[in-house]
């Protein structure tokens, strides 16, 4: 099918370009990251000999909450790097190769357009997928092997990370199909960064704190425009039994749940999932419409 021979050429090019390789050296940016534990304990470990640390309070209390704020640390490293590298990945996807030419060779041929975006998200899904999950494999190999815990539902928010993405690549492959590619690329950043802005509004607006209505609203309409805040408090719910929560108002700059609060409030619950796989879903077929519309 055709489709999934453009999908093959995604990921031919992708080896061509060394963006495989691009990828590699952020799953070892994360190992670093997780390595950082290495020293916590190492220190940890001097106190407790020179007599300036009680071992329990070093090995009971201080050593727990460093591995838990690393493990966030590079799950937050996982989620930003693999936005920033779906956007890279998707930016001009389409609207590059109609600058060089590219498509103008391929389009009079039978095949139609939506083979070709699909083929190209399905490859880029796979490059994202794969990086994802090789980025987890080594922070929860890497934790697990300095800590002797069991770590396995950081594995669980890896998979659950793979969405991250998905929604980045998705916005800014239909995107391309009409923008170029530093406008579309400038624009799926800003986009990402209203869906971050969720969470600060929310916990600005929050009673805990200024108890500002219109704050929560616009936090409501943030999760909306980019919806990167449910898939945060996924991954969250996930690792909870591994991490413990910190600051006097819980997680500072959580993003709001106003879809699964208004979901279980109407008795359609998992709504916050229905809208983050029907977001995806509209989104690429509106870049399929406008594809299709698009003189090459």
């Amino acid at each position: 099918m055709t489709v999934f021979t453009i999908a093959g050429l995604t990921l031919t090019e992708a080896v061509r370009r060394r963006t495989l390789v691009g990828a590699l050296l952020l799953g070892l940016l994360v190992l670093a990251l997780s390595g950082i534990l290495f020293f916590i304990k190492a220190r940890l470990q001097y106190r407790v000999e020179i007599g300036r640390m009680d071992p329990e309070e070093a090995w009971g209390e201080f050593y727990p909450a460093a591995r838990s704020v690393i493990t966030v640390l590079c799950l937050a490293a996982i989620k930003g790097l693999g936005g920033l590298f779906a956007i890279l990945l998707a930016g001009g996807a389409i609207s590059g190769e109609i600058e060089r030419g590219l498509l103008a060779v391929i389009l009079p041929r039978p095949i139609p357009r939506w083979h070709i975006l699909l083929g190209k998200w399905i490859g880029m899904a796979l490059i994202l997928t794969g990086s994802i999950l090789l980025w987890t494999v080594l922070a929860w190999a890497s934790l697990t092997y300095q800590t002797g815990a069991n770590l396995t539902p950081m594995l669980r928010a890896g998979l659950i990370s793979v969405l991250f993405p998905i929604v980045f690549m998705t916005v800014t492959l239909s995107l391309s199909t009409f923008a170029q590619r530093v406008f579309g690329t400038s624009l799926a950043v800003a986009l990402c960064a209203i869906g971050w802005f969720d969470g600060i509004l929310n916990t600005l607006g929050s009673p805990q704190v200024y108890d500002v209505e219109v704050l929560r609203t616009l936090a409501n309409a943030a999760s909306l425009i980019m919806p990167q805040g449910y898939i945060s408090w996924w991954v969250w719910e996930a690792v909870e039994e591994i991490v413990t929560e910190t600051g006097p108002f819980g997680r500072i700059g959580s993003s709001p749940l106003f879809l699964r609060d208004w979901g279980i409030l109407h008795n359609l619950p998992h709504l916050d999932a229905w809208y983050v796989g029907g977001y995806v879903l509209v989104t690429l077929l509106a870049g399929v419409a406008i594809f299709q519309r698009r003189d090459v």
